[in-house]
């Protein structure tokens, strides 16, 4: 009986001759990675490579790959050793070398992965992410945050971050050598993945319920581009455009800067130097602070002192215009006693009506001299109460001396367990540092 038919086996292996001698060399395929984030911790990768329409994103074609376990770490080298080094990972364009096969057991075409152009990824990327960038510059999103005002004094913190990671440890450790009373409200959130846009962005929408926040951080440390590009996304972008609250960032090392980073209020570069932003801030306040009241406390003291000359002169050119007037008179009486002894009975009478009239001018002259001066002290007792430190107290200002009695200027001067007293207008208080600078 004659054979007419194949056996699958049979079918199959002519199927991969037939591809062998089709494609006897390997070929450069290009498209994007699918289910490959689940080959993680084992020898070898099987993924897929698809094709999407341009339009609607649909897949218009899928192939099969496999990176053998004896390949992997050369690719893995190949990315390592990239301008800007990144991992393989779903959702990624690339161009793959690759060998056509056809495995008969299961009937299946696949393609074994023998090398790849990092290039041409990371010119993708570099390309989806300048046409995204237009884009939202186009849109005003990239500029929404910036329009609020950083406050002065950021002490209230909303951190967006991996909880118990190294830009959480970086972060918090750098705030608490600055001796500030900063308070944070952490927000955990996925800092890498595929997941990460949207838990940001859940964890930028819980924030803005919190009353008291001054300013929002989202930070992380540094990572492979691939890392780091899910901060490249529209829809973080997007929330952090309509925060109430400005937002700034500390994403990367040094030779990062995400999308995120351009739609932030600021940017800093690392999670230490972001702290270091806030930690500057407060002090630059705190300085200006100072600055002002010590300028305030010079100026009332050149003030009293002031006010004190002026009436140490006026009592002096009192004192010198009342014993003029009393020499005076003194020397007039003396005359007119002289011409009462020398004129006539008539004459005396006469003189003494005018001494006595003199008498009285002498007097209405001194008690409208002495009102003069008594309304002059008046006012200048006003001038010199107005400059007073009670009155400067009364404004809502305290003063703070150590144990001693001296001047407290500075928190930096104390030490913990110290006692101190604050004088407010209407007693004091006496206290002991907790915590010292």
């Amino acid at each position: 009986m004659p054979q007419d038919f194949f056996s699958v086996s049979e079918l199959n292996n002519m199927i991969r001759d037939v591809l062998t001698s089709g494609f006897p060399r390997a070929v450069w395929v290009c498209g994007e990675v699918q289910s490959y984030d689940r080959n993680k911790g084992k020898p070898h990768a099987f993924f897929e490579l698809v094709e999407k329409d341009p339009g609607s994103q649909e897949v218009k074609a899928r192939t099969g790959l496999v990176i053998w376990a004896n390949t992997r770490p050369r690719i893995e080298a190949v990315l390592r050793k990239a301008e800007n080094a990144f991992e393989l990972k779903d959702d990624i364009e690339v161009k793959f070398l690759c060998r056509v096969d056809f495995y008969p057991g299961f009937g299946q075409v696949r393609l074994i992965v023998e090398n790849i152009d990092p290039v041409h990824t990371l010119g993708k990327i570099a390309q989806d992410r300048q046409k995204l960038i237009a884009e939202l510059s186009k849109s005003g999103l990239l500029q929404k945050n910036k329009t609020l005002a950083l406050p002065l004094v950021p002490l209230n913190v909303g951190l967006i971050t991996a909880f118990d990671s190294a830009a959480y440890h970086d972060f918090i450790d750098e705030l608490g050598r600055s001796s500030y009373a900063f308070k944070v409200y952490l927000a955990r959130a996925l800092m890498q993945g595929k997941n990460a846009p949207s838990s940001v962005c859940a964890a930028i929408a819980a924030l803005q319920s919190v009353d008291q926040l001054d300013l929002i951080v989202i930070t992380r440390g540094g990572g492979s581009i691939a890392e780091l590009a899910c901060f490249d996304s529209r829809e973080i972008v997007a929330a952090i455009a309509q925060s109430k609250y400005p937002v700034v960032t500390g994403i990367g090392h040094e030779i990062n800067t995400t999308i995120a980073d351009l739609a932030a209020h600021t940017y800093a570069k690392t999670p230490t130097a972001t702290a270091q932003l806030l930690v500057a801030r407060v002090r630059e306040f705190v300085q200006q602070l100072e600055a002002q009241w010590q300028a305030l406390k010079e100026s009332a003291s050149g003030s009293l002192q002031a006010r004190r000359e002026h009436v140490k002169d006026a009592v002096t050119e009192i004192r010198r215009i009342w014993q003029d007037l009393v020499a005076g008179r003194r020397e007039h009486h003396v005359r007119l006693a002289e011409q009462l002894r020398a004129l006539p009975l008539g004459a005396a009478a006469r003189a003494r009506e005018d001494l006595l009239r003199s008498s009285r001018q002498l007097k209405n002259t001194i008690q409208l001299r002495l009102q003069s001066t008594v309304t002059k002290i008046g006012h200048c007792e006003k001038l010199i109460a107005m400059a007073s430190p009670a009155n400067i107290l009364k404004r809502g200002f305290s003063i703070t001396r150590s144990g001693r009695g001296k001047l407290v200027t500075s928190a930096l001067t104390l030490k913990e367990g110290q006692s101190i007293r604050t004088e407010f207008i209407d007693g004091e208080v006496e206290s002991i540092v907790a915590k010292g600078a």
